[in-house]
């Protein structure tokens, strides 16, 4: 852990083996595992091999159910992404990184073919949590849910929501994503660098 830096753990995140540390305050064994049973900073004690979890009420944690903010960082494979929630919606800001996992399952309520048909790699998106566990599972199947700022992946331009697809302007063409009802540059009220050019 790097000098200056809290680092944050959770309910159920395991924390190393009783051959490595010895259980502290916020830590329980499970066949030979350490596990976190709380939120909190993450305590480590070199000297003594001690290892515990110190209680704190002002870290905001994903919980199911919360609808969360993040980007897509992959890898992305054709059933799963990666996305690193950044923070959570009418709660505080998030302390220490966070992850979750977007499956094609959870992109939308009808049938999807890959996860390329619903994100693309920096896509930022609005997700539900649907479990308390790290890496959070992720769906984004709610019509309010899904991408809601893209980036064209052939000439890295903002893409414009219209028609009810993402649009680039300058190489004129239509990309797939499962997009949110909140997407921010919406044809008509977008007045991008493309527009600007006389």
């Amino acid at each position: 852990m790097s000098e200056g830096k809290t680092r944050i753990a959770v309910p159920g995140e395991k924390l190393g083996v009783e051959e490595e540390f010895i259980p502290g305050e916020g830590v329980y064994v499970e066949e030979g595992k350490l596990y976190s049973s709380i939120t909190g900073a993450l305590v480590v004690d070199p000297k003594s091999k001690k290892v515990g979890v110190s209680p704190s009420t002002k870290v905001a944690v994903p919980e199911v159910g919360d609808i969360v903010e993040g980007v897509v960082v992959g890898p992305m494979r054709e059933d799963s992404t990666v996305v690193e929630i950044l923070r959570i919606k009418r709660k505080r800001s998030l302390k220490g990184v966070f992850t979750g996992i977007l499956h094609v399952s959870q992109a939308a309520k009808g049938y999807v073919d890959t996860i390329f048909d619903a994100v693309g790699l920096n896509d930022w998106v609005l997700a539900k949590v649907v479990t308390d566990w790290p890496p959070y599972q992720l769906s984004t199947a709610d019509d309010e849910l899904g991408v809601i700022y893209a980036t064209c992946p052939k000439c890295g331009g903002e893409l414009i929501l219209k028609r009810g697809r993402l649009f680039c302007n300058r190489d004129k063409t239509f990309e797939r994503r499962k997009v949110s009802i909140h997407y921010l540059l919406k044809e008509g009220s977008y007045v991008g660098k493309d527009s600007k050019r006389g």
